[in-house]
Order: C-alpha cells, then sequence, then structure tokens
C-alpha cells in the first residue's frame, strides 16, 4: 500500500506542477480560458477578475504539486489536491457532454486535450488523488515546519519570478503559433464560403448520400444533416487568424509580412491602454524605430483617437492580437514575416533605443532563442537545487 501511495503522489505532484507551470508561463492566455469559463456558466459578471482567478489557479497547482512531491505541510496539500480533482472532475463532465468551450485549458497552451480526454484524464487522476488523501496521516511529520513553509515560500517567489518575467520582460517559453522564430503567412484572401464547404446528407430508401448547396435533391429525399468543414485551403489557424487592415478597410497583410525590419506595437484593449499610459509611449516606440531604420506599424483592436495622422491605427482581431504578443501595447520585430523578438509593453516603453539597431534581424533571432533557452534552463536549475536544499534541510529530521 506504501508503494501505491509513493507513486499515486508522483504522478499526481508532476501532473499538478507541469500544469501550474505551464499556466504561469501564459497568465494571458489563461485568463482567456477561464473568461470563456465564466461565460459559459452565465457568471460573466467576473470575468474581470479572470487575470488574477488564473494566476491564483496556476499557482495553487505548481505548490500543491510541489508539497506532494517534496512533503511539504503533505496533510494540507493532500486536502488541496482532493478539493480541486472534486472540482475539475465533475466541470470536465459536464463539458464533455455539453462542449460549451472547445478546449479545458488544463496545461496551458503546451498540451491540448479534447474534453473527453481531460475528463478521462481527471478519471485517472481521481483514485490516485483519494489514495494520498487516505493515506496522508501515514507520511511522517518533519520536526520543524516553520522551515516547511520557508520552502513552500521559495517555491512561490520563484512562481512570482516566472509571472514577472512574463509581464515585464518577454514569455520565458511560447507555445502558440505566433512564438519567436515562427513564420507567418497571410491568411487566404477568400470569402467564407469559399474557405469552408457545406455538405448537406440525405436519405432515401436507407441509403444516404451528400449533396452540396447547388445540387440539393428533390423532395422525396428526407434530410438528415449538415456538415460544414474545410476544404483544405486552411493549412493552420495562425494562417487562418492573421489579417490586418488599414484604416480604410484594405487589406494590409502580405504587404506587412513582406516587409523587412517591421516593427509592430499591437494595442488589444486600447481604451484601457490609453487611460493608462495615454499616446506618449506609441508615439516614442514609433520615434525610436524610425530612428533605427525600422518601418513601424501599429495594429489595434479599435480606433484609438488624437494620434497624429502620421500614426494610422491598423485594425486586427483583439484575439489575434492577444496571441501575437500577449502585452497590451507590446512591441514585435518581423522580418519577412518571421517572428525575430518580443517585447512587453513595460519594456518597449523603456528600450525604444534598442529594439534592432544595425544588427542582423538573423543575429537577433538566434540571441533571443539562446536567451529564451537560458532563462527556462536557469529556472529549472533553481528548481532542481531548492529541491536538493529540501532534501539535504529535511534529512532524518522526522518526529
Amino acid at each position: 500500500m506504501k508503494f501505491l501511495a509513493r507513486i499515486c503522489r508522483l504522478i499526481v505532484s508532476l501532473v499538478f506542477i507541469f500544469s501550474g507551470f505551464v499556466k504561469l508561463l501564459s497568465p494571458v492566455g489563461t485568463s482567456l480560458v477561464i473568461k470563456e469559463y465564466l461565460i459559459a456558466f452565465h457568471i460573466g459578471f467576473l470575468t474581470p477578475a479572470s487575470l488574477v482567478i488564473g494566476i491564483t489557479l496556476a499557482a495553487t497547482e505548481f505548490l500543491t504539486g510541489v508539497a506532494l512531491l517534496l512533503r511539504l505541510r503533505f496533510r494540507l496539500a493532500a486536502w488541496v489536491a482532493l478539493l480541486l480533482i472534486a472540482l475539475f472532475t465533475p466541470l470536465t463532465l459536464y463539458l464533455a457532454l455539453f462542449n460549451p468551450i472547445a478546449d479545458c485549458g488544463c496545461f496551458g497552451e503546451a498540451v491540448h486535450l479534447t474534453n473527453w480526454q481531460t475528463f478521462f484524464k481527471n478519471l485517472i487522476l481521481l483514485p490516485c488523488v483519494v489514495i494520498i488523501f487516505f493515506s496522508r496521516k501515514k507520511v511522517g511529520r518533519y520536526t520543524y515546519p516553520a522551515l516547511e513553509w520557508v520552502f513552500v515560500g521559495l517555491f512561490a517567489l520563484l512562481a512570482t519570478a516566472v509571472l514577472l518575467q512574463t509581464f515585464l520582460w518577454a514569455p520565458l517559453a511560447e507555445f502558440t503559433d505566433y512564438k519567436v522564430g515562427n513564420e507567418i503567412k497571410a491568411a487566404p484572401s477568400r470569402s467564407a464560403a469559399d474557405l469552408y464547404e457545406t455538405v448537406f446528407i440525405y436519405e432515401k430508401d436507407g441509403v444516404q448520400e451528400s449533396f452540396t448547396l447547388d445540387n440539393l435533391p428533390d423532395s422525396t429525399w428526407t434530410f438528415v444533416d449538415a456538415v460544414t468543414k474545410s476544404n483544405g485551403l486552411l493549412a493552420n489557424a495562425a494562417d487562418a487568424d492573421f489579417r490586418v487592415e488599414a484604416p480604410d478597410g484594405t487589406d494590409i497583410t502580405t504587404r506587412l509580412l513582406e516587409q523587412d525590419k517591421l516593427l509592430m506595437m499591437t494595442i488589444y484593449h486600447p481604451d484601457k491602454f490609453v487611460r493608462r499610459h495615454g499616446l506618449e509611449p506609441i508615439l516614442k516606440v514609433k520615434e525610436g524605430a524610425v530612428a533605427q531604420g525600422l518601418e513601424f506599424v501599429l495594429v489595434a483592436s479599435d480606433k484609438i483617437e488624437e494620434l497624429p495622422d502620421d500614426c494610422p491605427v491598423n485594425l486586427a482581431d483583439l484575439k489575434l492580437l492577444m496571441t501575437l504578443n500577449r502585452s497590451n501595447g507590446g512591441v514585435t520585430l518581423l522580418d519577412e514575416g518571421i517572428i525575430i523578438r518580443k517585447w512587453t509593453a513595460f519594456r518597449a516603453m523603456r528600450q525604444t533605443d534598442g529594439f534592432c539597431g544595425q544588427e542582423d534581424p538573423e543575429f537577433i533571432l538566434l540571441m533571443t532563442l539562446n536567451r529564451q533557452r537560458m532563462s527556462m534552463e536557469t529556472v529549472v536549475v533553481v528548481f532542481i537545487l531548492l529541491c536538493l536544499a529540501k532534501f539535504i534541510v529535511f534529512f532524518r529530521k522526522k518526529e
């Protein structure tokens, strides 16, 4: 029984750590999923708190996983794990049955599961958590409980550092189609009728056949179903979503993606940005870009009044802008459609003279990828060192 409890503890702790950590890597993306949950369950009045809820959930999962893995305040962690799984299991069953949202967001953007896959995942975790809970009193307590809280606090500081890095500097890692190093392709400039095809299924004498809208059968056939599917022109979600329009409605996507050294400032909540920062940051970023020989373009989800004529506001979908750069007012460096580097709004406003300079875009890209790799390795090393420190400090210090 003790061996089984250890295996269950290892499985649950690793799942919770991974789930919480990937959410911490993209708090804005997590908040989008939380917002969909709130709307689906008709409690949309809580959407302004979706970011706080997402961060709280991510931190709780991460710290619970760490506590279970390292046996820090183990009995409390067992209670939290049980409450979380007791909440998630019926919730994911509801999602699987009624499908109000397409992706539960359990593992952020790193791993996408269907609602049924998510439910079965929780069904596997449920008995493991129950075994952990009922064996919690058999796990020996440490002599110095205050030290346990110290280590929990250190892991909480590590989680906070990841969040601050994401909000203030740049994400440690990205899992979307718009991560650094990826090439963006313009969305096909075709109508929805060209991109998707609807097939109508009719039945007659026990035989079902498919028909198009231009070739429907006569009244002797009985309608069964209608299925809409992509006709194969959409290669991936990024290609389908990326579309930018000039203020007059002209599609300028292709021109932008063919541009060398393009600095794109994206503002997905213009009202919030202007209310908080005013227009000066936009003009400063533009001035810095022009001084470095970069093409500057401002893209927002809505119009921004009172900007000068030489700084037009191009328009794009809000969700696209949030996916491209998670920061409201963030800046992205593109070179012939390849994402070279990203800055959060916080960094962009303070680094207007260091976007590119005379450096080669390929060199900047390699430096950016290397910086991301080193940052992630640093977090992993600190995590491992904290784990080792815990085992050294608590070696044989049980009641």
